[in-house]
């Protein structure tokens, strides 16, 4: 999703452990299985009911808070946190061809592990509007190095090779989605649709990959709602390509400014119904409290109060992660 970025941040203004309370009050979280979740079987990883998710921004993990963040986390996973979005660079894991470095991979599962925290990983090679790729199959702005197709056999098997090292590092630490793109539509939907041939071709390769050694492990891309609300090309093919399209979700205006209160229900609902079946996914669920976006604390409050009341009505809604666990300057 896109915001309005500061260099700074706080903690939410809105208590996180309060709005997990809140989650935990509307919706429930994981237990065991329901006549209505059983259903929704393309995530098998993840518990039962509504696993409820933070994130940090950007690529960071829990270690790198300081210690009264560490402690909120520890505050928030007693009021009812489940799961955690977690973003890693390919770079990160193969920062040679053929040379794989996990080990900090591991130590951030395991840091989400020890909490009970179920990760959401994506490995994001499409970010938004660009490709976050290795040397040598970038141009180093954001597009693809000359005679480089996402979709080529060497691409493919080369990033099959580190899924296959990484799958079940994810599924050993309780991880149940493993996503190789962020918001790609932007992208996809846009001026370089003609690259989209070649991504599903990339996803359908990931899958296999993936699923050759972690069957249950659930791969996707993550889109926006707005290509979701739209059933846009993008998301039509990615359904096929993947076992999950996860969505970005954030009551907020292409000016940047949110949406009325009164607004954000029908909104939300325009999204889900979208998915007529099976798991829905959010990677990320916003509601700033930046008063440039024309938001404030009490917006934020009653904004996650009615999104959390519709989750409650759809039990597709296995994973809903907060963005983020530190909340943007208002400045």
């Amino acid at each position: 999703m896109v915001v309005a970025r500061s260099p700074r941040s706080r903690a939410l203004p809105l208590a996180i452990a309060a709005v997990l309370a809140l989650a935990v009050a509307q919706a429930g979280v994981a237990g065991g299985p329901s006549e209505e979740t059983s259903a929704a079987v393309a995530v098998p990883l993840l518990s039962d009911g509504l696993t409820v998710g933070t994130t940090l921004y950007g690529s960071a993990d829990l270690a790198g808070l300081s210690q009264p963040g560490q402690a909120r986390i520890d505050e928030a996973v007693e009021a009812g946190l489940g799961g955690f979005t977690y973003y890693v660079d390919w770079v990160e894991l193969e920062p040679e061809p053929g040379r794989y470095t996990t080990g900090e991979l591991q130590a951030t599962l395991a840091g989400l592990t020890e909490r009970g925290l179920a990760p959401f990983v994506n490995i994001t090679v499409g970010d938004i509007g660009d490709y976050n790729l290795p040397p040598g199959l970038t141009d180093g702005a954001g597009g693809l190095a000359r005679g480089v197709s996402l979709g080529d056999r060497t691409v493919t098997e080369r990033f099959g090779g580190l899924l296959q090292r990484v799958a079940p590092i994810v599924a050993a630490h309780g991880g149940f989605f493993l996503g190789v793109g962020n918001e790609v539509d932007d992208r996809l939907d846009g001026e370089f649709r003609a690259e989209l041939d070649d991504y599903v071709r990339f996803v359908e390769e990931a899958r296999r990959n993936v699923h050759a050694v972690e069957p249950d492990l659930a791969v996707g891309v993550t889109l926006t709602a707005d290509a979701v609300r739209s059933r846009s090309r993008t998301f039509r093919r990615m359904r096929e390509a993947g076992d999950v399209v996860a969505v970005n979700y954030a009551p907020i205006r292409s000016d940047l400014r949110v949406l009325p209160v009164d607004d954000i229900v029908a909104d939300f609902r325009d999204v889900l119904d979208t998915y007529d079946e099976g798991s829905i996914l959010i990677q990320e669920l916003s509601c700033p409290s930046a008063i440039s976006m024309g938001a404030s604390e009490a917006w934020q409050a009653e904004c996650f109060e009615r999104l959390f009341e519709e989750i409650a009505a759809t039990p597709a809604v296995r994973f809903a992660s907060i963005f983020t666990f530190e909340d943007f300057d208002e400045r």
